[in-house]
């Protein structure tokens, strides 16, 4: 996937989303004379557009010898045309405020688009322009620097991530020789090695023409004006023949297929892939609630059996991932220490023969059924997801307006329909994987840009703060209409009230409260919640607690009451408590495995000290997880989980006062006998002593992980504003300075980004990004250059009027669903920050200038002296280019900071 990189700069919104209709959207569908299919669906919720196309071609139509080129030619629709060269095509789209994205699968290519309202001409002018201009601006310079960053990304998601091979190697196992299916959809090193620009212009003419492709246009306009837009600028590329698609013939295993790969990983896992019903065919939604059914949530049949009762595995994953030509139900299971894969295999098949045998229980289906409703409205309420959900439907239905027969494909199998499509799918013929550890056996109209229509206003939200009758402040925003709601219990204090030796405790603590409460186990409590739609999920960080509920408002009673059992009445039982000690032990065990998350703790451990809460990992460490009994968690919920220092945010399609009247009913009298929380220890505005540059030695690594960080000090909204607008030009989005030189300049890397995040009532700076082993010291060179450059303050015009655009536009639609606009909500409340502050920080945009940003780039805000740098890598490849790029010699730690010998 092209990767954007997200622009988290304001944790929250100021506009509220009206309501979706209940029935079929608005949706007009035509075509024009070159074949191009156009769907528009206006929606004056916000203003904001969005265009979603389809190009009907994915890996599936690719050439032999030539894998992984129709996502190899995803990213090079980016690399330019004659009348938008170079990087233009993001450059105009974020300085108006927008951004884009990409995705390819095995049947389709989608790129997709959003931005204000105002830059519809804009976004419709791009995407016709390179449809139309691409080939004959495309070089073989801008081959093969794609090329680089493809392989790169395949070495990120495949070969340096944590059973990643699986992807690479179930294909090969599950598809007979010449199946279009046969290859990864990133394909192979040997085959994007072998691309030529005569291969990329052929592939273009023949696939990328309008009768192959359909064209969303959905937001803020008005229909007839978008249809001249559409016109002026889609309707100026030639018409082209159809091409011809790949077909397969549905895929049948008549035994069982069995691989073995090793890893490197601390447990084994086994895969189990089955060829189910294509996508949108009978059995397709079966087979989706069967896999519900198996391992949703803690009440899913293989979990229960495998994670919470026989205790064999960490984690089940149960998939159905539907394609056009056939469907692959997988089965993942990472094994507990010790535990040996053929163990696990036979109690999955018996689970899997019990379902056959007998169906699934009434409950079982209501359950799941209720989930993929809660799921679905969930995508509907989303623009984007929408849009993208338009052109699925036309591609399958036939009508984009299909979402009421989409609903009912989806909820409309019975108990019977999921036996008898059981029996039919998960037979012998199927592929074994095992994934163990290493070292174990085993034309004119587009001549120029239109202008910009007028830009939209966006809605105030309107935050109703109000007390519980015990003093706990709520804070409610309502959203009529949505048919969701989704709140948080914010509670002040979470692993800072713990001495170090207790380290781990809190998070094990907030594991513990949906593991059992009111009187259900955790199967029970876990069924529950997922019969009504609904989730209630809790976690810690050093400064709070955090329980989270969501669920469909017509629900919102029952999935309260679960919610306020999980806070009030959690049942700890000792069982429970074994289990997840044993999983929390497993995870600290398992993070080495991920090169990313070693940085992310061993930064903090250097930052803070590895006895400080915000510097010892959320999950603790071994010996202190290690070391906790049950009566260390009945001892401390107390204070972890206590009133007097807790607050509610709620969004939803509920009001104020009936939310209110609700968790009184389940709150008010909620008390316990602990003191308020402590005051959060004053932040760090700088690193002690000055820069550092450590070394985490991983042996063989493929890639580097390069990760930066320093403490910032707090600012008044225009300071955070202003360092916000820094942060995007830095490296917040696609066309920042950080993600043209690493990722589009030198190929270093899939991606490179920064960003300045509330760290509690603190803030800190990040940037981060894995690059080739064999680049390792140019790449962080490149880096130091960066830093350096804006050190100096010297930010352009250009860049600032791009950074403020795409800063107002992700602030103003930050909350476009219910679910975000809470999250966004709950953060500026755990950070304590006001809740109108992203109001504040919109007013201090428009009067920024060149002079303020460069003055806040030459503050020392990005001194490369000020900076930790954390490299995770192997040191016998990157001591020596690090030494030639000028670096000095690395301290040399372990995965939790610790001193190591050279």
């Amino acid at each position: 996937m092209r990767q954007l990189l997200a622009v988290a700069v304001i944790a929250a919104t100021l506009a509220a989303v009206p309501p979706l209709a209940a029935q079929e959207p608005a949706v007009e569908t035509y075509t024009l004379p070159n074949g191009l299919t156009v769907i528009l669906h206006p929606d004056h919720s916000l203003p904001q557009v969005t265009i979603n196309t389809w190009f009907w071609v994915g890996a599936k139509d690719e050439a032999a010898g030539r894998t992984g080129f129709a996502h190899l030619f995803e990213h090079l629709m980016f690399m330019g045309t004659a009348r938008v060269p170079g990087n233009q095509f993001d450059m105009l789209m974020e300085s108006g405020g927008g951004a884009n994205n990409a995705s390819t699968s095995s049947d389709r290519t989608n790129y997709y688009s959003w931005g204000p309202s105002s830059l519809l001409p804009t976004l419709l002018w791009l995407d016709a322009d390179r449809l139309e201009g691409l080939a004959k601006a495309m070089t073989a310079e801008k081959v093969d620097l794609q090329r680089s960053v493809v392989r790169n990304e395949r070495r990120q998601s495949y070969e340096n991530r944590p059973y990643g091979a699986a992807g690479l190697i179930i294909p090969e196992a599950l598809y007979p020789p010449g199946h279009p299916y046969r290859h990864p959809v990133i394909g192979s090193h040997e085959d994007l090695q072998a691309a030529t620009l005569e291969d990329v212009k052929a592939f273009f003419t023949t696939f990328y023409v309008p009768a192959n492709a359909s064209l969303v246009v959905a937001g803020d306009f008005e229909p007839e004006q978008a249809k001249k837009l559409v016109m002026q600028t889609f309707g100026a590329v030639p018409a082209a023949p159809m091409p011809v698609h790949a077909t397969a013939p549905p895929v049948v295993l008549e035994r069982e297929v069995r691989r073995l790969v090793t890893d490197k990983v601390n447990y084994p896992r086994l895969v189990l892939v089955w060829p189910a019903p294509p996508a949108y065919r009978d059995g397709d939604a079966a087979m989706d609630l069967i896999a519900a059914i198996l391992a949703d949530g803690e009440s899913g049949r293989l979990y229960e059996r495998l994670v919470l009762d026989d205790r064999l595995a960490q984690d089940v994953q149960v998939l159905n991932d539907s394609s056009e030509l056939s469907s692959e139900f997988s089965i993942e299971v990472t094994a507990t220490e010790g535990v040996d894969l053929e163990r696990i295999k036979r109690a999955v098949v018996e689970e899997l023969e019990r379902f056959k045998t007998a169906g699934p229980t009434d409950a079982e289906v209501v359950r799941v059924k209720a989930a993929s409703e809660a799921s679905f409205l969930r995508r509907k309420e989303n623009l984007r997801a929408r849009a993208d959900m338009l052109n699925a439907f036309y591609r399958t239905h036939g009508r984009p307006d299909s979402f009421a027969r989409e609903l009912a494909r989806r909820l409309g199998p019975t108990g019977a329909d999921l036996q008898q499509w059981a029996r039919r799918v998960l037979g012998e013929g199927r592929v074994d994987l095992r994934i163990v550890p290493q070292g174990e056996v085993a034309a004119a109209a587009l001549d120029a840009r239109p202008t910009d229509l007028p830009e939209g206003v966006a809605r105030p939200i309107e935050v109703r703060s109000l007390t519980l009758a015990n003093g706990i402040p709520l804070h409610v925003v309502s959203r009529p209409g949505s048919g969701l709601f989704t709140g948080t219990l914010l509670v002040d204090g979470g692993d800072r009230l713990l001495p170090a030796g207790k380290a781990g405790l809190a998070a094990l603590t907030a594991t513990l409260l949906t593991k059992g409460a009111g009187g259900r186990d955790a199967t029970a409590f876990a069924d529950a919640v997922a019969s009504l739609g609904a989730s209630v999920e809790a976690e810690a960080s050093w400064h709070d607690v955090s329980v989270s509920v969501s669920g469909l408002a017509s629900r919102l009673g029952p999935t309260l009451d679960l919610f306020a059992d999980a806070v009030v009445r959690p049942t700890l039982a000792e069982a429970d408590f074994a289990r997840e000690k044993d999983l929390a032990l497993a995870a600290i065990r398992a993070r080495t495995d991920e090169p990313n998350a070693v940085a992310g703790v061993v930064s903090r451990i250097l930052l803070y000290g590895r006895d400080d809460p915000r510097g010892r990992p959320g999950r603790g460490y071994a010996e202190t997880v290690g070391s906790l009994e049950r009566r260390d968690v009945t001892d401390w919920l107390p204070h972890l989980v206590n009133p007097a220092n807790a607050a509610l945010v709620f969004v939803g399609d509920v009001s104020p006062e009936a939310l209110k009247a609700a968790l009184d009913t389940r709150l008010g009298a909620w008390s316990v006998k602990a003191e308020k929380a402590t005051a959060r220890p004053a932040p760090l505005a700088r690193l002690a002593g000055g820069g550092r540059l450590v070394l985490v030695h991983r042996p063989q690594a493929p890639q580097s992980v390069l990760a930066m960080i320093r403490p910032v000090a707090a600012g008044d909204e225009t300071v955070r504003t202003v360092r916000d607008t820094l942060s995007t030009l830095f490296g917040g989005t696609f066309t920042s300075r950080l993600m043209q030189n690493i990722r589009e300049k030198h190929g270093y890397s899939y991606g490179a980004r920064s960003g300045i995040a509330d760290d509690g009532n603190g803030l800190l700076l990040t940037a981060r990004s894995a690059v080739q082993t064999a680049v390792t010291g140019a790449a962080l060179a490149e880096f130091k250059k960066e830093f350096d450059a804006l050190a100096s303050g010297n930010v352009t015009p250009e860049e600032l009027g791009k950074a403020v655009r795409t800063v107002r536009f992700e602030a103003e639609n930050l909350g476009a669903t219910t679910a975000s606009l809470a999250s966004a909500l709950a953060e500026l409340a755990a950070a304590g920050q006001p809740l109108d502050l992203p109001r504040r920080q919109l007013a201090v945009l428009p009067g920024l200038t060149l002079e303020k940003v460069n003055a806040q780039a030459r503050s020392g805000l990005y001194d490369w002296g000020s900076l930790l740098v954390v490299v995770v890598g192997d040191k016998e490849a990157v001591l020596g280019q690090l030494a030639a790029a000028g670096f000095p010699k690395p301290e040399i730690v372990d995965a939790e900071g610790r001193p190591l010998a050279l």
